[in-house]
């Protein structure tokens, strides 16, 4: 498996996931244009949240002979959840559960998704009131 391969997996998760518990947070999608003043109304929809995956420091789990080896990948999925600060902080907090409910503690193909963190930020100046999630994935690679 490599990188890209995980990076995909984990996209599609999320998406299909945040389709099913939340269709109306529009997501702000890696290297994809996404602008809250146009892509978010306040009036059709709950909130928006921006998707970020980091990779981590690959490790050697086991000895072996060439293409015999397992390396281990970890990283973090970081999802910012943003609601309009006048709706304080609860459905903010209610994304954010789905989220973590959506991804936490589970295999997607050889990727596996930890236990998710829900940390509340506060507001984000002016406009939304912010709380991230993150959840520690991992993933081998034999080679």
């Amino acid at each position: 498996m490599s990188f890209a391969t995980t990076y995909t997996t984990i996209l599609t998760r999320f998406k299909a996931q945040m389709d099913s518990l939340r269709p109306l947070v529009p997501i702000a999608w890696p290297n994809m244009p996404f602008d809250p003043k146009d892509d978010f109304d306040d009036a059709t929809h709950q909130g928006w949240a921006r998707i970020t995956i980091r990779g981590g420091e690959q490790q050697q789990a086991s000895i072996g002979g060439t293409s015999n080896r397992r390396w281990r990948q970890v990283g973090v999925i970081q999802v910012q959840v943003f609601t309009p600060t006048e709706q304080g902080a609860a459905t903010a907090l209610g994304i954010a559960d789905d989220v973590a409910t959506a991804l936490r503690g589970v295999t997607v193909s050889g990727v596996v998704l930890k236990a998710a963190s829900v940390i509340p930020i506060g507001r984000d100046g002016v406009d939304f009131f912010q709380v991230n999630i993150n959840v520690p994935f991992r993933y081998d690679l034999i080679a």
